[in-house]
């Protein structure tokens, strides 16, 4: 496997690379995450294995990125998305596949709608499908008074790997941009969906609604698993193995 830092266009990216690769996959972090995640980096090491290419990015407002945080729009995301499969089209050969996390897979939903996608298979992992109810959960976690945090027409102001300071009115948007529907750019066998059994950000009834909603999608929980599953090795060990299984079956 080879990594190597590029630009697609201005957006900081980085590609894993196999010898003689059979298609790529577009992996997608999510909301504070960066193209460093050493999710995808797992990922990589086994699908570089089997000859597919691993091409991750960062959103904006976040890795290496330096836009105001209302640069994480939706809207902005998607059309960086749609950047990074033409640029795949443009560089490389084979099968195009998908790997997206959280906030991330919230977008790539959304992308899909648009029609016109070449993804063979489409892994979302923890998918933030109430956005919305997510940007109220990680707001309280990283307040400094988390039980009196509460949307309330006041900014959101989240402190990770950096400080975010969310409108009000991005909120509102998220509000509307909920996946618990059934669509027909979704429900389909190409996609799979891994969650948390015990997510903390994404609430488990919210992603089992989406998923009765959309019967045709794959579906693993891990579970006794929180959202970034990381209380045991086993269980981000399980979700990168099943995904990578998932993808192979694809090419």
């Amino acid at each position: 496997m080879k990594e190597e830092y590029i630009k697609i266009d201005h957006i900081p990216a980085k590609l894993y690379s196999a010898e003689n690769a059979l298609g790529t996959v577009l992996a997608i972090h999510g909301f504070a995450g960066s193209k460093e995640s050493n999710a995808i980096k797992a990922l990589a090491e086994r699908l570089c294995r089997d000859k597919l290419n691993v091409l991750t990015f960062d959103l904006p407002a976040h890795g290496e990125r330096t836009e105001p945080s209302e640069g994480l729009l939706p809207d902005n995301c998607i059309a960086d998305i749609i950047a990074a499969e033409n640029y795949i089209k443009n560089h490389f050969t084979g099968t195009l596949h998908a790997f997206a996390t959280s906030y991330g897979a919230m977008c790539l939903l959304h992308r899909l709608e648009r029609g016109n996608d070449s993804y063979k298979s489409i892994v979302l992992r923890v998918p933030a499908v109430n956005m919305a109810s997510s940007l109220v959960r990680i707001a309280a976690a990283t307040s400094k008074s988390p039980s009196a945090y509460k949307a309330n027409g006041q900014d959101f102001v989240i402190n990770m790997q950096r400080e975010y300071r969310i409108p009000y009115c991005f909120y509102e948007l998220l509000s509307t941009l909920h996946c618990m529907r059934h669509s027909e750019h979704w429900d389909s066998e190409r996609i799979m969906t891994v969650y948390a059994g015990n997510d903390e950000l994404v609430a488990r009834a919210d992603t089992e609604s989406f998923l009765r909603q959309n019967p045709a999608i794959k579906n693993l929980c891990i579970e006794g698993s929180g959202h970034r599953m990381a209380e045991k090795a086993e269980f981000l060990e399980n979700a990168i193995k099943s995904s990578a299984e998932f993808i192979l079956l694809h090419i």
